[in-house]
């Protein structure tokens, strides 16, 4: 399917067209995301065509340990021309055969596994084809917008508390280096165990989804180290993508800009409520505006405390899209995959035809 990207980013910017959901991935960030560790494109992709061009594309990700679930993630699209119901049906029944498959090979039998996938707000027609096909609208989450020009900034200070956080003794904020990296993975793995969903990353999966990806912005991710400089206590980290990936309406869009993402933060449970994140946030948006940035975007769970208190309110920030997260409990035992009618060819690299 390599070699398919470029055709694939055209089917998927024919989706973007009709969604609006902010996905603009081209063949570079395509072929970036099937680099990732857990992508297997020959064992865990279905692509669908009409003659030459795609018009339905999935790929499966495995995660690397199952706690006690295996979360294997699902990403697809299908043109806006083919989402007739008995297609979206019959996509989203190979997808699941597909995910039961790779489990098996990956945990055998005796693991339980979970798809999981998320909708935009804009994509209804989606939506109502996971609830057809069984999944359950498990989360919801918002993408949130802070507007860091002058005037907007001026006004959501007024909601940050004057007093100013008392950090732990000797602790130094500093930009993210390469040497911090160890310890950072260290810190992230200790702060979300045991969270719903969340496994151990590895190494190579850091690497590749964070501190090794293209997009991320070192110089305007801060850490919170401990006085001997060994330890993570909070941090937060940013990308930038080369085109606006947040569309929005009304003077914002009329001014195009800068955007930077809040990626990924997190604090030491034990330092919680002492307001570390707060000044790491508030630092990193001060930060970014000092860089010329016109905008901090960050999507936030519904459950999450802070979003529920109306934290980020309080700086400014304001929702600006909507998703649901789709999960669908599937059956590990010995299936059998249903075979392409007509004796369909497959994709590109050996993918079966959906």
């Amino acid at each position: 399917m390599r070699g398919d990207a470029p055709r694939v980013a055209a089917l998927l910017a024919a989706c973007e067209a009709a969604d609006r959901t902010g996905d603009r991935r081209g063949t570079p960030e395509l072929l970036d995301d099937w680099a990732a560790p857990g992508i297997d494109l020959a064992e865990g992709s279905l692509c669908a065509w009409a003659g030459p061009e795609p018009v339905a594309y999935a790929v499966t990700r495995a995660r690397e340990h199952a706690d006690p679930v295996h979360e294997m993630v699902l990403d697809l699209a299908v043109h806006p021309a083919h989402r007739m119901r008995d297609v979206l049906a019959r996509l989203l029944a190979e997808c699941r055969r597909l995910a039961a498959r790779r489990h098996r090979e990956r945990f055998g039998d005796g693991t339980p596994l979970e798809l999981h996938t998320r909708t935009h707000g804009h994509q209804r027609w989606l939506a109502e084809a996971l609830d057809a096909a069984g999944y359950r609208r498990a989360r919801g989450y918002r993408g949130m917008r802070i507007d860091l020009t002058a005037h907007a900034q001026a006004h959501a200070q007024t909601h940050v508390p004057a007093a100013a956080p008392v950090l732990p003794p000797g602790s130094a904020l500093v930009p993210f280096e390469d040497r911090h990296d160890e310890a950072l993975l260290t810190a992230r793995n200790a702060i979300f165990a045991g969270h719903p969903g969340s496994v151990p990353m590895t190494p190579e999966t850091w690497r590749h989804a964070v501190t090794g990806n293209p997009y991320f912005r070192p110089g305007c991710s801060f850490l919170l180290l401990s006085a001997d400089g060994r330890r993570v206590l909070c941090y937060l980290l940013t990308t930038e993508y080369p085109t606006t990936e947040y569309p929005t309406t009304g003077a914002a869009a009329a001014g195009g800009g800068r955007e930077l993402y809040l990626a990924n933060a997190g604090t030491s449970p034990e330092l919680h409520g002492r307001g570390l994140y707060r000044a790491v946030i508030t630092h990193t948006l001060a930060h970014a505006k000092r860089l010329g940035y016109h905008r901090a975007v960050l999507d936030v769970d519904d459950t999450n405390t802070m979003a529920v208190g109306g934290f980020y309110e309080r700086l400014g920030a304001r929702t600006f899209r909507t998703w649901t997260g789709h999960v669908l409990s599937v059956p590990t035992g010995p299936t059998r995959v249903a075979q392409p009618p007509n004796g369909a060819g497959a994709a590109g690299d050996g993918s079966p035809t959906a």
